[in-house]
């Protein structure tokens, strides 16, 4: 007999989850891809609450400080965004991809109608409405920019149009060109939901001492997939056109700077596309719009410097928005941020020891304690 699993209490559109600082809603965005339609959809619901927008390690927004009563409010006006195709999936629709999805100088493959076509395909499948909200889909261009995450269900790209099925990072079955892929990756997440198998928890490394002492690094530590994401600043495609990509300090957006965001894209006829490591890219630029743009941006307080403290550093929401923290670990963040250098590790503050949005792969995790702040190497998936 399986074991029956633990109640699922992912947050989503349709059933918020109750903080400290009001209802928390999740919008799914699959491939981390939201048009400017989309955007002032989050910003308008964001604005019902407490005006917080917090991007996630996979790529999807939370919304803070709602109320229960605008529950069908918030739903119909991200419906009306195309945010909601389907309330059954709606928190089944956890798709990574890399972020350029197909338009970075490293890529293999074009990827975008991939996800689409994923996305479509598991909504319309009523037998994976059931699945738990932390099983993870993703599409990987061949770049490999998934911040350390290992999904449950892969499709990475060989070549232009062949795909390779990855179960829980193990390839499974012969490369097949997009459109056959998904109907594999589909019965492959079948096989998953039946065998009730979960994501691998998180692997937790020696403890370091208690305090601001960083441990010394481990043979090989932030150099390789621990670092690996999309750089600040202005990138050469493909196409010889621009990508430009920015973040918001610890992942939160206010509703203002959603809608100027959602205003900047439009008027270069593009979308914003949400990495796991929090960070905003604008594709499809020329030279001198991406010029222009990074302007307009950091005037909005975003951060384009891949030099800058704010870069590979996390943090939860912390005290006053979780019940259950123990410190103000987002100021604790902020002071880190003026000490860090170019080349040090990611890091995550947490303010009690469930660790919530901790990144993928290897970072240091600092974890408020009723002693102090524990610091230690961490691994996550």
């Amino acid at each position: 007999m399986t074991a029956a699993r633990p109640p699922d209490r992912c947050p989503g559109v349709l059933r918020l989850h109750e903080a400290a600082d009001g209802g928390l809603a999740r919008v799914r965005l699959p491939g981390g891809i939201v048009s400017p339609a989309g955007l002032r959809a989050i910003a308008a619901v964001a604005e019902l609450g407490n005006g917080v927008i917090e991007l996630t390690s996979r790529a999807s927004v939370q919304v803070r400080g709602l109320d229960a009563a605008v529950v069908a409010r918030c739903a119909a006006t991200l419906a009306g965004a195309g945010l909601l195709p389907s309330s059954s999936h709606e928190r089944a629709r956890n798709i990574l991809a890399c972020p350029l999805g197909g338009r970075h100088p490293h890529s293999l493959a074009n990827t975008d109608a991939l996800v689409t076509a994923l996305d479509r395909a598991l909504c319309a499948d009523a037998g994976l409405a059931g699945l738990p909200s932390r099983f993870l889909f993703a599409v990987d261009d061949g770049t490999h920019l998934l911040g350390g995450h290992v999904a449950d269900v892969a499709l990475v790209a060989l070549g232009a149009d062949r795909f390779q099925l990855r179960l829980r990072g193990t390839p499974a079955g012969r490369p097949l060109s997009g459109p056959a892929a998904v109907g594999l990756a589909m019965q492959g997440a079948h096989r998953l939901l039946g065998l009730s198998l979960r994501p691998a928890p998180s692997a937790w490394r020696t403890p370091a001492p208690v305090g601001w002492r960083l441990p010394a690094p481990r043979p090989g530590a932030g150099a390789g997939t621990a670092r690996a994401g999309l750089t600040l600043g202005v990138l050469r495609q493909r196409d010889g056109r621009r990508a430009l990509t920015v973040m918001p300090r610890l992942g939160r957006l206010d509703a203002a700077t959603a809608l100027a965001l959602a205003d900047l894209a439009q008027s270069h006829r593009t979308e914003v596309r949400i990495s796991p490591q929090r960070t905003l890219t604008l594709t499809d630029l020329s030279a001198g719009a991406a010029v222009q743009a990074g302007r307009e941006l950091r005037a909005l307080g975003l951060v384009a410097d891949p030099r800058s403290g704010w870069s590979g550093l996390s943090a939860c929401a912390g005290l006053g928005a979780c019940a259950r923290a123990l410190a103000d670990v987002r100021s604790l963040a902020a002071r880190r941020a003026q000490e860090r250098v170019p080349g040090d590790p990611p890091e995550h503050f947490s303010a009690c020891e469930r660790r919530c949005g901790r990144p993928a792969g290897e970072h240091l995790a600092h974890t408020a304690t009723a002693t102090g702040l524990h610091t230690e190497w961490a691994q996550a998936k």
